[in-house]
This record gives structure tokens, sequence and C-alpha cells, in this order.
């Protein structure tokens, strides 16, 4: 008991000093002194506490507002859409643990913690306990809500208390469960690999059994009374199962692998969402860390010239798969509200939705340019590439082109106005696309040398300046042509800009 003590005081001052930062956002701190300081810092944590009262106020009126006079039957289906939540958590839970180890140690726990006589079973079943307690909480409430809403839909005969208490035990032993599943990894000696996946079986399988009682089940069992008394007992049974396998596999924890697990985490949990630093250096080391630990899992024949160029963009956009959503945004999303805009489809509205897309959120296309980017900066590469600045940005952006134009392409076929040219509509898509990445471009030149340096963003409020003057004064085979002429002329300072540093 000694050291779940030490462990909950850690966890105690770990909650102090995150108070203390967020008291920092209005200017105050828990070690400040005076009943000055005091009574001002009991007015922020009022004013907070307020503003929280007033945001769940709104939310469970609103609630009531949505749930009001639906069937039994819609209601029976938001209760199957929570016990289905639960079986996502267990899976989402257990596959984590099953890849990495669940327990998470920063650089001091790893120093004063795993390698010290603190007992595994105490620090196993604080970090579960509290993500079990964690995961109670966000269940209770979201089961609360859910009972409001079927109270004032008139099909729930007990009261939201009961769905609360069940949302919190179900969550709770979904995690319980999920943290089992690391646990007989990390306990199995030697190579571990058919009792994992043993574990993670019989976990998807429980799942799915879950997921077929929870939907095989009627409107009147899921909202008679009994059902959440039983998934109460239910939950809280399982919980304490997991609770008995996890005291009795901490014990046989491999704390090495443990630590070796970790390295990631410990140099990446340090960056908190109130940290001073710059949220794109902080994403930029977070990318490049985790790139680091990932093994190289295949390969591609060995190119020469451009053909390098190319294999190697591919191989980075493989490795570094974090990045593959948004460019499956830029090419589902920001190009096809291009090209819908200068169709005219939503008239000079839509050009104002697309103006902040392609300015203010490049993710899509800075992924996309991301191997160009990089060999532009590091200079020892830059300098041995016998290439211009277009011929690089063009081969080691193909790959990603070749994928978001063939998504803009689908996503333009599908939501184009009826009546018009489908040849038009994709090869605007080719164009906007196309822009779109040799934009990217200027962020590696000047128009002359000594000369102030453009960047993407510049780029990209001209194209929808020159998209907008299109729509209005010509047509869409006209526009199409624009798109072109721009497309070459950005083309052509890139190609004869002078070339700099970033």
């Amino acid at each position: 008991m000694h050291d779940v003590r030490l462990l909950l005081w850690l966890r105690a001052r770990h909650a102090r000093s995150a108070l203390n930062r967020t008291l920092h956002l209005v200017g105050a701190g828990v070690d400040d002194g005076g009943w000055g300081e005091r009574a001002y810092q009991l007015y922020a944590v009022g004013i907070m506490l307020v503003w929280a009262a007033l945001m769940a106020a709104a939310l469970v009126d609103a609630i009531q507002g949505v749930f009001v006079g639906l069937a039994a039957a819609v209601c029976s289906l938001a209760v199957q859409g929570a016990l289905l939540a639960v079986a996502l958590v267990l899976l989402r839970v257990g596959i984590a643990g099953a890849r990495t180890t669940p327990l998470k140690l920063s650089h001091p726990d790893i120093a004063y913690l795993a390698a010290s006589a603190v007992s595994a079973r105490a620090l196993a079943g604080v970090s579960a306990g509290v993500q079990a307690f964690a995961g109670a909480a966000a269940g209770a409430a979201l089961g609360f809500l859910l009972g409001v809403g079927l109270e004032s839909a008139s099909v729930l005969a007990g009261a939201p208390a009961a769905v609360a208490l069940a949302g919190a035990a179900l969550a709770a032993a979904a995690v319980a469960l999920g943290w089992v599943v690391g646990f007989v990894r990390l306990a199995s000696d030697g190579w571990s690999g058919w009792r994992t996946a043993a574990a993670a079986f019989v976990l998807v399988a429980f799942a799915v059994s879950w997921c077929g009682v929870a939907l095989a089940a009627g409107a009147d069992a899921l909202l008679a009374p009994a059902t959440f008394a039983v998934l109460s007992v239910g939950g809280f049974f399982v919980l304490a199962v997991a609770a008995i396998a996890l005291a009795l596999l901490a014990p046989r924890v491999d704390m090495t692998r443990v630590i070796d697990e970790n390295s990631l985490h410990a140099d990446l949990c340090q960056f908190g969402m109130l940290s001073p630093l710059d949220r794109n250096d902080i994403a930029e080391y977070q990318r490049r860390r985790k790139l680091a630990d990932r093994p190289v899992r295949f390969s591609l024949p060995r190119g020469e010239g451009r053909l390098a160029l190319v294999q190697r963009a591919a191989l980075s956009h493989a490795r570094q798969y974090d990045g593959l959503a948004s460019l499956v945004m830029q090419g589902a999303f920001v190009v096809p509200l291009g090209v819908l805009a200068l169709l005219g489809a939503g008239g000079p509205v839509l050009f104002v939705f697309w103006l902040p897309v392609a300015v203010l959120m490049p993710q899509g296309v800075r992924e996309a340019t991301r191997a160009f980017r990089d060999d532009a900066r590091n200079r020892l590469v830059r300098d041995r590439l016998p290439f211009g600045v277009l011929e690089l940005l063009a081969f080691d952006t193909l790959p990603a082109f070749a994928a978001t134009t063939l998504l803009a392409c689908g996503a333009v076929a599908a939501m184009i106005p009826i009546g018009t040219s489908l040849p038009l509509a994709l090869a605007l898509a080719v164009l906007v696309g196309a822009a779109s990445l040799l934009c990217c471009g200027l962020d590696a030149v000047r128009l002359f040398p000594g000369g102030p340096r453009l960047c993407y963003e510049y780029g990209a409020l001209a194209l929808v300046g020159v998209g907008f003057a299109l729509s209005l004064f010509a047509s869409a085979a006209v526009a199409a042509m624009g798109m072109a002429l721009f497309a070459a002329a950005v083309a052509l300072v890139v190609r004869f800009g002078s070339e700099c540093v970033r």
C-alpha cells in the first residue's frame, strides 16, 4: 500500500501542475500567496465553473430537444449506438495494447519508478485504475445524456442515473480488458506472438459477439429498466475479473520491454497542449521522431535519375503514413471545392469557403510536397541533385499528385451539376490540383536575386482570385484555359526564379 500511496501522491502532484499551467492562462498560479491573489484565483475558477455549468445545461437542453417526440424504435437505435461504441473502445485499447505497452512512462518515470523498488503491481494498478476511472467518467457523462434523451422521449421507465451507471461500468470494463491484452503480451516469456494473437483473437471475438447481441436485441429489450441494471452488474463483474487478471499478470511483466517500448512516448509526452513552443515545430519534431522509431518494412528496386526521385517520394509517403489523411482531404475535398466554385455551382459564395481552405489550411499540399521541401531544405542533398527547382518539384510530387488527382476526379464526377461537361470538369480537377502543387514551389524561389521571398500562400491567394474573376466573366471552358495559363505562369516563375534557402 505504501507504493500505491506514493503513486497516488505523484498523480496528485501532476494534477496540481496541470492546474497551475491552466491558471497561467488567466495570469494566476497555485503558488501565488496573499489574500488578493487567492481571491483572484477563486474568481477565475468560479468563472470557469459557471461557464462549464452553462455549457452543460445547454447541452442537456439540446439533447432533450432532439429526443422529444421520437419513437421507441428510433431511441433504441441510440442505445445500440452506445453499446457499439463500447465495443469500439474495447478494440481500440486492446489493439493498442497488443502493439505496444499500455503502461505509459515519461523519462522521469523510467528513471525513478520503473527502475526503482516500486512494485510492478502497484505501478500497473494505479495506471490502469486512472485510465479506467477516466473511461468511467466519460461513459457516465455520455450515459447520463442518453438517459436524459430517453426520458424526454418518454421511453425510459427508470432514471437517467441508471443509464449513467451502466455507461460508467461498461466503459471502465472495456478499458480494463484492453489492458489485459497488453499485459498478456508483456508477461509472456520469450517470443510471445502466439499468446498475443490468442488474446487479441479472444478480444475481437468478444467484441464481435457484443455487437451481434446489441444489434439483434429488440427495442423493448433495449429500453427495459432491467436492461441497464444487468449492464451495470455485468460491467462491474467484468471489471473485477480484469482487475484480478492484471494483479496476477503485473508481477510477471518484463519492465525492460516496458521501458524500451516507452522510448517514443517519453520523447513526445513532454509537448503538451499548453507548451509554449511553436505548434509547427512540435509537429515536425513528432513526425521525425515517429519516423525514426519505425522499422523498414519494404523497399523498391534501385532507380537512377528522375526515377529515384519518384521512388523516394513514394517510399516517404508510405513510411510517413500519418499524412495520408491530409492527401485524401486534399483530393476528395479541397480540389473538388475549387472545381465546383469555378463551374459556378454555388455562386460566388463558394469562393468564400474555398479561399480559407486553400490559403489557411494547406496541410494537403504541404504533405504532397513534403519530399520536395526536404530535398530543397537540406543543402547537403540539394547541392548534389542535378535538377532545377521545377523539375525537382515535378518528380518529387508525382506520386502524391497522381493519388490526389485520382481522388479529385472521382469526387468531381460524383458532385458536378447536371448538364456540366464531365471531361471539362475532370480537366479542371487536374489543373486545380497541379496549380496548387506548383504554388508550393514558390517557397523555394525569389523573383530575382536579392528580391523578396515568395511563398505558397501568395500563390494560393492568386489562384483563388484568378478563379473568381474567371467564374464571373467567362464560361467554364475559358475558365479551364485560364487555369492552364495560371499554372504555366507559376511554373515559369518556379523555373526561372532565383533559388533561395528556406
